[in-house]
């Protein structure tokens, strides 16, 4: 959930652009926006750190992306009163859909609009979520960890695995359940 609380538009009941006629931005900018540009990310952030008060740390986490979500909204009201609808949306395929998708142009404007916003609150959500985990750890006494670095699977969960690997690729399974 604190990882979550990093997104701008998860603080808010106009999370999705529908009351004020922005439909589809919470996609946008928590799907399109790193689809196109993620790959220049920095997704090292360090050590994790042990955070003395988590219910704070969370509150503090959704007090900044609320302060965040105003410039959010702001900016692509003001770039869509730049653009038309022929260059802000174009057609990709996905899969075997075609879909409607913030163009690439509009895209980047935003994305320089956001001044490398949605890199940073990943970034933020990792470390985070990360520290907490880490924070849970330590408030747990330590417990020795080790035994879970060497397990062994049997060869028929192995085998279930690569065809479940070859079922993702195909574009087939979109998320995956971890036991």
């Amino acid at each position: 959930y604190v990882a979550d609380a990093h997104v701008p538009l998860h603080t808010t009941k106009n999370y999705n652009g529908q009351l004020t006629n922005q439909r589809g931005i919470h996609a946008f900018w928590e799907s399109r926006l790193p689809e196109l540009f993620s790959e220049n990310y920095d997704f090292f952030v360090g050590k994790a750190r042990y955070i003395a008060d988590p219910l704070s740390y969370a509150w503090k986490v959704v007090g900044e992306s609320f302060a965040a979500k105003d410039s959010v909204l702001l900016f692509e009201a003001e770039l869509n009163q730049r653009f038309s609808s022929d260059r802000k949306y174009s057609y990709e395929n996905r899969g075997a859909s075609v879909m409607r998708v913030y163009s690439e142009d509009y895209s980047t404007e935003y994305n320089k609009m956001l001044d490398g916003m949605v890199e940073r609150r990943m970034r933020a959500a990792i470390i985070g979520a990360g520290s907490l985990w880490f924070t849970a750890w330590v408030n747990a006494g330590q417990p020795d960890l080790s035994r879970f670095l060497h397990r062994k699977i049997s060869p028929q969960t192995e085998q279930e695995l690569i065809e479940e690997e070859k079922i993702f690729e195909q574009g087939k399974v979109k998320g995956r359940i971890c036991d």
